[in-house]
């Protein structure tokens, strides 16, 4: 590879280093993550499209499905309890978006409190009041701060974007013009004031009716795009404009409190407090929810009345109003017989910083390096990472002598971390947004133990830029002639090839964990390998780096 190709399809160049000449080994010192623009894999096309370059113009612009994410989240926290989430049709908040065509709703409140079921429950209900109605049509969408495809500002735009065109395929008038010029980079991150300037006409448009959204999970975006969106929204549920330009969309925002700029911007809406506002109301789901765990742990561990209200008045009284403290605690009530209950819930301390603690103390102390190791990666992770690339990140080791492969090994390991971790399709991920800020808190712990696991944001970056340069290089000595397979660093596929789970994720990710550490780190020394001129382990990296982009 020439200097030239090097500097032409090199991804650090014009990064906030780029002082460094283009050509040289201190071009990767960052990568800008606003660099790189995301390419999104069409999964399915949502409807039927009349022309080729309608059709073209949907597949272009899909993400994800936004009813897909739905039952995800439905399939991962369980059926809503009956008659919970109910009191809000009788909200007179509610109500008044409700009889509304373009009002702008704001649900908020803390970690724990239901917002995500309380949106599941709304989209289910506007969705059955719009397959009712020809002038209704209803979008919605869930954001997920660990999934890049829905964390950001473009992502909801282009969500919604998609659903409209679905829904109502003459507004491909708006779009088209543009896409025709711009083809895909019309959805790049960098392509938002665009987008939304399509957006505006859209829900401007009378075809539209009433366009009922709900958008979960604000707060989970990014923060750059977080600020952006919200100015945005503001302006578009603000302006008083004549009927013929009147806004179509009626939109609710279910979220946790916002920082100061974006609580500013929407602190003109009306707003609905789940932790004041509705505080009764949501006390009376938590009671329900409390009864429907209680006659699930009587039904088998066979309490007596007696025990049955005890259990219930204690669950009551820890939870704090939160939905997920009742959850685990439900859970880990199952272990106990009905003779243990009473000691068993004096172990609970109350409220999920309080429960958090607990689980981490929990944890065996020849256990701790391996689980903290993993806690940092899964909280640290730009994306979420399989149970093979995470066995890769912390060198789990195998014991084929004893019939253990990685993937149990890993399984196990994972299971150290308790109730902090998930696996979902193959994938580790945190229980909730609470666990991963309680993880990350600025404060130190008094208890040294609990310290033990605190993640330090510098630290933890600099430690998995190491890891990914180091595994790069080791699998470009794997696949060169002059080195065997590094058996710690691979599997084999099933044609008996070396197959490197990691190297998707250090190749493309790397840089983005190193634009926050300083220019005086360690992984920055031009003495290594990776940064000599003609590097052919950078070489490797760049050629991975284009590979898996395209």
């Amino acid at each position: 590879m020439t200097n030239e190709s090097i500097q032409a399809r090199n991804p650090l160049a014009n990064t906030r280093f780029s002082g460094f000449d283009a050509t040289s080994s201190r071009d990767v010192l960052q990568l800008s993550r606003s660099r790189i623009e995301e390419t999104s894999a069409v999964e399915e096309v949502i409807t039927s499209i009349n022309t080729h370059e309608e059709q073209e113009c949907l597949m272009a612009l899909f993400l994800t499905n936004p009813l897909d994410d739905r039952r995800g989240l439905t399939n991962e926290k369980g059926l809503r309890v009956d008659g919970t989430c109910e009191w809000i049709k009788t909200n007179a908040l509610y109500n008044s978006w409700l009889r509304s065509r373009s009002q702008l709703l704001w649900l908020c409140g803390g970690p724990g409190k239901g917002k995500t079921m309380l949106s599941i429950y709304l989209a289910e209900e506007l969705e059955r009041s719009a397959e009712k109605s020809q002038d209704i049509l209803f979008v919605q969408y869930f954001c997920d701060n660990k999934d890049e495809k829905r964390n950001t500002a473009v992502a909801i735009i282009r969500g919604l974007i998609s659903q409209l065109l679905s829904l109502r395929p003459t507004l491909f008038n708006y779009i088209l013009p543009t896409f025709r010029t711009q083809k895909e980079s019309l959805f790049a991150h960098s392509s938002f004031e665009t987008l939304w300037r399509i957006f505006e006409m859209m829900v401007h448009d009378p075809v539209l009716g009433t366009a009922n959204c709900v958008l979960d999970g604000l707060d989970e975006c990014d923060k750059a795009s977080l600020e952006a969106l919200v100015r945005k929204l503001e302006a578009l549920f603000s302006t008083k404009t004549d009927k013929t330009s009147t806004c179509h969309l009626n939109l609710i925002i279910v979220s946790r409190e916002l920082p100061d700029f974006e609580l500013d911007a929407l602190s003109s809406f009306p707003r609905i407090r789940l932790d004041a506002d509705a505080a009764n109301e949501i006390n009376n789901d938590i009671r329900r929810l409390i009864q429907v765990k209680v006659d699930e742990l009587s039904l088998l561990r066979n309490y007596p009345e007696q025990l049955r209200e005890y259990v219930k008045d204690v669950l009551l009284s820890r939870a704090a109003g939160t939905f997920l403290w009742i959850g685990i605690v439900a859970n880990e009530l199952r272990k106990y017989t009905s003779s243990e209950v009473e000691n068993a819930l004096k172990l609970f301390p109350p409220g999920l910083e309080g429960l958090y603690s607990r689980m981490l103390l929990q944890i065996n102390d020849h256990r701790r390096e391996i689980a903290a190791k993993i806690l940092r990666w899964v909280v640290m992770a730009v994306r979420p990472l399989t149970l093979k690339e995470l066995s890769t990140a912390i060198e789990t080791s195998a014991r084929f002598s004893l019939g253990l492969g990685y993937e149990e090994a890993i399984r196990d390991q994972v299971s150290y971390c308790g109730y902090f971790l998930t696996i979902k399709n193959e994938e580790v991920g945190l229980i909730h947004q609470s666990a991963k800020e309680y993880l990350l808190r600025k404060t130190p712990h008094l208890d040294p133990k609990l310290e033990y696991f605190r993640i330090e944001e510098l630290e933890a970056n600099l430690a998995i830029v190491r890891r990914c340069l180091k595994y790069i290089h080791n699998c470009h000595l794997t696949t060169s002639k002059v080195s065997h397979v590094l058996r710690h660093e691979s599997f084999e596929d099933k044609s008996g090839k070396p197959d490197f789970p990691l190297l998707s994720y250090a190749a493309l990710h790397w840089p983005e964990h190193a634009q926050y550490l300083p220019s005086s780190a360690d992984v920055f020394d031009l003495s290594l390998p990776f940064y000599k001129e003609k590097s052919p382990v950078r070489e490797f990296w760049l050629k991975k780096f284009w590979d898996m982009k395209e």
